[in-house]
């Protein structure tokens, strides 16, 4: 069974924080029912992640949940991938020095995981394993520049090493 890749949105396909638009990004107006957004999105994710599938079993862990399929997957040439969906009240309701989906993470896994998030750190790494959680391997991206190709050859050298 293939180790599964968690993927955030807003910071590493989304560089929220970025003061001008990484190289790359295009800026898009999104709108559903009465809700708007603005993001940054660089089409060459699409490749980035097709790549990464083909070791993963690629999942969205997201507060976007369902609506990164709908939203955001289709302006990178992606395909619809299986959801995390979050406890009511849970975006965005971090705990101390956790990072608000670490815990529900926690609970949800049940093999090998490499996460990419821009709000995880030593804490939550040191959570997973004190929970017994399988083998995982975080990767912080900065969400000023988004993920890069650099970010993907170490997720993917993760997964090798797996054996």
């Amino acid at each position: 069974m293939r180790p599964y890749l968690l993927l955030d949105v807003d910071g590493p396909l989304n560089p929220d924080r970025a003061t001008t638009p990484p190289p790359g990004y295009e800026a898009h107006h999104l709108r559903e029912g009465d809700k708007t957004w603005d993001v940054l999105m660089n089409p060459g994710h699409g490749e980035l992640i097709t790549a990464l599938a083909e070791v993963y079993d690629p999942i969205w862990a997201t507060g976007w949940e369902h609506g990164a399929n709908r939203l955001l997957a289709p302006r990178i040439g992606l395909p619809e991938f299986p959801v995390i969906t979050w406890p009511e009240g849970a975006i965005g309701a971090g705990s101390g020095s956790l990072c608000w989906k670490t815990r529900h993470v926690a609970q949800w896994v049940d093999r090998p995981f490499a996460w990419i998030d821009d709000e995880i750190s030593d804490a939550d790494t040191a959570y997973l394993e004190a929970q017994g959680v399988p083998a995982h391997y975080l990767h912080l991206v900065d969400s000023a520049i988004g993920l890069t190709a650099e970010d993907c050859a170490t997720v993917r050298e993760w997964a090798a090493r797996l054996g």
